[in-house]
């Protein structure tokens, strides 16, 4: 029975690793902040802003140009910048994720990426709710297997074959 515990805590141990490197990415490459942290904060990195389109906000300057854009959201505003590929998600009253950098002295937000928002809560809650049950289901009947398998052994019900005698 030591040995399975064993194997099993090595199992919790190595889910429980890849777990703190899924939140370390997500905290890292895919969480986004809201348009009042980024006027608050200002950061000088890098960030993704979730917002919406402000309506009758969309200005293009010229084909393939720049395109500019208001975006909220919880209370308050900001001008955007992007220049990047045309998407297809730069409508009015769309919400979207931004990426790119506040450039504190125009107080512009210059993006050079938009993208749809992202649902990994659902993902993340689908995965939970099936492989939760499946590692429980499967650590409770190996640990019955391995508690028959020591009770056979002790009742000495199991009596192992003996070599037949040639002769």
């Amino acid at each position: 029975m030591k040995r399975f515990y064993i194997r099993w805590g090595g199992v919790l141990i190595i889910t429980a690793i890849i777990g703190v490197l899924g939140i370390q990415r997500y905290n890292r490459d895919v969480t986004s902040i809201s348009p009042d942290r980024l006027l608050r904060e200002q950061p000088a990195q890098a960030v993704r802003v979730l917002g919406m389109v402000e309506a009758a906000s969309i200005v293009k300057e010229g084909e393939g140009g720049p395109v500019a854009f208001q975006l909220s959201g919880e209370g308050t505003k900001f001008s955007v910048r992007y220049i990047g590929e045309e998407s297809e998600n730069l409508r009015d009253l769309k919400t979207l994720v931004v990426e790119g950098k506040w450039n504190s002295t125009t107080q512009i937000f210059e993006a050079d990426k938009i993208s749809l928002v992202p649902n990994y809560g659902f993902i993340t809650a689908a995965y939970l709710a099936s492989l939760i049950p499946m590692g429980l289901f499967l650590f409770n009947m190996e640990r019955r297997v391995a508690m028959l398998y020591i009770q056979i052994k002790e009742e000495k019900v199991y009596q192992p074959e003996e070599p037949l005698e040639v002769g």
